[in-house]
């Protein structure tokens, strides 16, 4: 079973005569934790999972950062695992850069799901699901870091369409802490405007 070609069948998806993928161990593994993935059918087959429970939203960079950030799988290996079944039609690219799932009928998702362990099944699509929530609030929610002559302004928008439900300025002494606030804010906006009116009418 070549799974280093460009090329892949659906059958390469899954286990050569009844061999777990899991036991290949013939993926880089720098960055990965331990019970991340090591072989390359293995993160082949978590790409294509992915793609298939969340098709049409997931592009291929949130499925690489996404591992990365779990180190679930060496971030090279999942890039060239994605290229690979793009360029075998196994998952197909959209013209907004989503991804769907493309002729597996060799290798139904049911049986996909058989050969991967249930943590990190679960720990991929959390992530995953994390950062598409986080560049739709980056979309909906915007924010501004200002320069003045002590620091800077960090000013932080909840909209809905064009509307400002929430317009907040926080200072920051360093561009770097301008950043950290924006990077938490994005991360849940709502969160931060519950807060504030919660505060604001609160009877304490």
């Amino acid at each position: 079973m070549a799974l280093n070609n460009d090329e892949l069948t659906t059958q390469d998806l899954r286990s050569k005569d009844g061999e777990n993928p899991l036991l290949r161990f013939d993926a880089m593994m720098a960055g990965v934790k331990a019970g991340g993935l090591r072989s390359i059918s293995a993160i082949n087959l978590l790409v294509c999972y992915i793609v298939a429970n969340l098709s049409g939203r997931v592009k291929a960079e949130t499925i690489t950062t996404a591992m990365e950030e779990g180190e679930l799988a060496n971030y090279f290996e999942v890039a060239d695992a994605i290229a690979r079944l793009k360029n075998s039609k196994l998952i197909i690219e959209n013209p907004d850069g989503t991804l769907t799932l493309g002729d597996t009928k060799g290798a139904p998702i049911e049986l996909i799901e058989k050969d991967l362990p249930l943590t990190v099944r679960e720990q991929s699509i959390k992530i995953c699901q994390k950062i598409l929530a986080k560049e739709d609030f980056a979309r909906e929610n915007k924010t501004e870091i200002i320069a003045t002559d002590k620091g800077f302004d960090v000013v932080l928008h909840v909209s809905d369409m064009d509307t400002d439900f929430m317009r907040l300025t926080l200072f920051a002494a360093t561009r770097e802490q301008a950043e950290v606030i924006r990077e938490k804010f994005i991360s849940n906006p709502v969160a931060v405007y519950e807060t504030l009116i919660d505060g604001i009418f609160s009877n304490d």
